[in-house]
């Protein structure tokens, strides 16, 4: 008998037997979909850590000064000639361009300014390097950012908000361009151009009262750092550390090693300090490598129901062979071989074993649906959320579902073949006498 006849003759006894058999694939179709389903948990979970750690800061490398070699009997005192100068990460960046930006950023002053209907519009101001609006997810509307060119030459440029344009021209010229002067409360009032405009989002930088009117928004503005410095009086620019952002582009180990060699070389005279380089990309690489590991132990546990199944699937198989045993005996005097009768059951059982693995994978996409849509009600419901997490899907893994087609069919040979086995080996007399 040839495998199409076994086909054909397992689909007429799973026909003849339907809720039997349904009851049979319950517990491979409840296997297939349990594992389907956390096989997808634990990806959604994976993406959302990871773009929330990666929106928290894991892109960046910190580099911070440290004392060498640490002696409890000594006093150390850092002076300016230790700490990171503004020289040396130009020196950096020259060396290796496009790789790194910086993301510093000082408090400048709060500030007032008159519009054309001379009503008085407040603002707070701060000084950034280009790097800041990467790390903050700054939607820019129009124009550019403050450039670390910017920093370097001493523009007075400014990135204003979308509000700050509408309480300052009420939306009737470009703003792009165009000179504002800034009465700053530390200092005196200094002109600045304005080169971006950015969108404000309550969420990220600061709720408003409720009942606030357009024209009381205060909102920053924001402009290069070494200005900033300067107008603070504070024009020798050094840090303590320093957080750097990596050019995804660019494999983040090697910007790692390009650090320390930079950083040794500059502190190699120096005595008593040294910078330290931190890479948060490597961390965030264990906690990825510990989620897959807790999705692959309940993705194993959940796969202990597909034994149970299993298990079911031999008992009925079990059953249907002392059901047919006249049948057996038969087609055995009609000269069918044990190794017929062996094969007709093992096919039946990997055929249950089959369809409840096809229909538990259909049940674990539809989980997904619905897993998918609790998501995106959740992320649109809190924008704050969306921002931080990214844009999730949830969808199936394909290499789960190989594996999950590949472990039912095991499952109806593994559990089929005992059964089958007692088939191939009755005697055909004493099956044509059984009652």
């Amino acid at each position: 008998m040839n495998f199409f006849e076994n086909l054909k003759m397992a689909l007429s006894s799973i026909a003849a037997n339907k809720m039997r058999a349904i009851l049979t694939m319950l517990g491979i179709i409840i296997g297939i979909c349990s594992v389907i389903t956390i096989t997808m948990l634990g990806d959604t979970i994976s993406k959302g850590v990871m773009n929330a750690l990666s929106a928290s800061g894991m892109n960046t490398i910190d580099c911070y000064v440290t004392i060498k070699d640490y002696d409890e009997d000594k006093t150390y005192h850092r002076t300016s000639d230790d700490f990171i100068s503004l020289d040396q990460l130009n020196t950096l960046f020259d060396m290796y361009p496009g790789q790194y930006t910086l993301k510093q950023d000082m408090t400048l002053s709060d500030g007032t300014i008159l519009n054309s209907y001379n009503e008085t519009i407040h603002f707070t101001s701060k000084g950034v390097f280009d790097g800041y609006f990467d790390y903050n997810k700054f939607q820019l509307i129009s124009g550019r950012f403050p450039s670390f060119r910017d920093s370097r030459e001493m523009k007075y440029a400014a990135l204003v908000s979308d509000i700050f344009v509408k309480q300052y021209f009420r939306d009737t010229i470009d703003p792009i361009g165009q000179t504002i002067t800034l009465n700053l409360e530390k200092g005196s009032a200094q002109e600045f151009t304005i080169v971006g405009v950015y969108r404000y989002q309550e969420f990220k930088h600061g709720r408003f009262e409720p009942g606030t009117k357009e024209i009381d928004k205060v909102t920053p503005i924001y402009v290069p750092y070494t200005v900033a410095s300067k107008l603070k009086n504070e024009p020798e620019i050094s840090f303590s550390y320093v957080e750097l952002l990596w050019n995804p582009q660019y494999d983040n180990l090697v910007l790692e090693k390009q650090l320390r060699d930079y950083f040794d070389k500059e502190y190699e005279t120096n005595k008593d300090f040294k910078v330290e380089v931190f890479n948060y990309a490597a961390e965030m690489k264990i906690f990825s490598i510990i989620i897959k590991v807790i999705t692959f132990i309940i993705t194993a546990i959940g796969a202990i129901s597909l034994i149970v199944g299993g298990v079911g699937v031999m008992n009925i198989m079990l059953v249907s062979v002392t059901e047919r045993t006249r049948e057996i005996g038969i087609r055995k005097a009609l000269g069918a071989t044990s190794l017929t009768i062996k094969n007709q059951f093992v096919t039946e059982a990997i055929i249950i074993c089959l369809i409840g693995g096809l229909l538990g994978i259909m049940f674990g996409f539809i989980n997904g649906k619905i897993i998918e849509a609790i998501v995106h009600a959740v992320l649109n419901s809190n924008p704050e959320y969306k921002d931080v997490l990214g844009n999730v899907s949830v969808a199936p893994s394909f290499p789960a579902i190989i594996v999950s087609l590949i472990f039912s069919t095991l499952t109806g040979v593994f559990f089929g073949l005992y059964p089958a086995g007692k088939a191939a080996k009755m005697n055909p007399i004493d099956a044509l006498r059984y009652d």
